[in-house]
């Protein structure tokens, strides 16, 4: 168990370009990820990211060139996703997540990786697939 980790935010997205929806709770679907998310099937089902690197994003006065572009499904309060390896599994309210990528990889064209500036998503997102599907509220517990 992890202690005082818990999910702060849930966002659906439906379209590419499009905002994301926020959500106080999803069904998580196996083998595919988030209902009525577009980013369905695959090894990235579910994208995974600390609140902290939220924060820290967001209080950057030089924006990253993700931070527009990663858009996260779960956003987790209290877990450094830096410590889950790939194939970790995470209890998330009813589901089962399996993490497939961990990390984002940085892109030269990134003003904050030309800078040398590390960037804390890089380490702090993660990806995963739904090994057990099952609903996820806003609140939940999440547990390694």
């Amino acid at each position: 168990m992890t202690a005082g980790a818990k999910i702060v935010g849930l966002t659906r997205y439906g379209k590419k370009g499009e905002p994301g929806e926020p959500l106080s709770e999803a069904r998580f679907l196996e083998g595919l990820g988030v209902e009525g998310d577009m980013h369905q099937g695959g090894e990235k089902q579910v994208s995974l990211l600390s609140a902290e690197a939220r924060r820290w994003m967001d209080a950057q006065s030089e924006k990253g060139l993700c931070f527009g572009r990663f858009r996260e499904n779960v956003l987790i309060e209290g877990l450094s996703l830096e410590d889950l390896e790939s194939g970790s599994l995470l209890s998330l309210g009813d589901a089962v997540l399996r993490i497939s990528v961990h990390g984002k990889h940085c892109y030269d064209e990134c003003g904050l990786f030309s800078k040398g500036i590390p960037c804390r998503l890089s380490g702090s997102a993660a990806f995963a697939v739904v090994e057990r599907g099952g609903m996820v509220r806003i609140g939940d517990v999440v547990s390694k």
